[in-house]
């Protein structure tokens, strides 16, 4: 199994730690012998203006290829992002092309965190899920990232299957890959539940059994003591 990490904020993003340098991600993951990296800083078309991203993503992307050219494939960094919400931002998304990116995580963020009855959480549940095959159908990322995000917030579990169904099945149809994200196991508020993983085990196991193949593996790393975080549980 080769050791990587595809999800990794740097400095680039708004609330990563400011150690998070492309050299000094580098040089932890090439002595941790993890041979590859997406750095996939986030892109939040509600709070930053197209042409800021562009013009910072650009500078990012000179110093990938720079720690690149002197690490000669002893670590190897993907010029990547983690975009909230594409779905809405069609438009913009096209005119990222310009930037070369390797890898496009999509995301959902904005969620219903505060539901207090059971049908509240129902409903926040189908919405957060809905927004998911909403990302998925315009086709324009290579990975959800994080699914069951939601969880975070609350004790139980209030996915409905027949969505999840239609969902991965939408994925596998358009080749877009499974994100299995180890940061649960920190980030997890609900001091009730403790995840291990984004998705749950048997959300991965139902992605599975309908034929889903493509995985992508990743800790959502913020700050450099988390960039080997869990990884040591994904061959498990």
């Amino acid at each position: 199994m080769i050791k990587t990490n595809s999800h990794i904020h740097s400095k680039y993003s708004w609330d990563a730690h400011r150690d998070m340098d492309i050299e000094s991600i580098a040089k932890i993951l090439k002595y941790y012998k993890i041979k590859y990296g997406i750095i996939t800083d986030h892109i939040e078309f509600s709070e930053e203006a197209l042409s800021y991203v562009i013009t910072k993503f650009k500078i990012r992307k000179q110093e990938i290829d720079r720690i690149n050219q002197q690490e000669q494939e002893k670590v190897i960094l993907l010029n990547g992002a983690e975009i909230s919400e594409p779905h809405i931002y069609v438009d913009k998304i096209l005119k990222l092309e310009e930037l070369s990116l390797d890898y496009i995580l999509g995301s959902i963020h904005n969620i219903n965190r505060n539901a207090k009855t059971k049908t509240e959480k129902l409903l926040a549940y189908k919405k957060y899920y809905s927004d998911i095959l909403k990302m998925i159908e315009t086709n324009q990322i290579d990975a959800v990232a994080h699914l069951d995000y939601i969880n975070r917030y609350y004790e139980s579990d209030y996915s409905d299957k027949s969505q999840l169904l239609e969902l991965f099945q939408a994925m596998i149809e358009r080749d877009i890959a499974l994100e299995i994200n180890t940061s649960a196991k920190r980030r997890t508020t609900n001091k009730e539940v403790k995840y291990d993983i984004f998705p749950t085990i048997d959300k991965l196991e139902m992605y599975f059994d309908l034929g889903g193949e493509k995985i992508l593996i990743g800790n959502d790393a913020h700050q450099t003591d988390e960039l080997t975080d869990n990884l040591d549980i994904i061959e498990e």
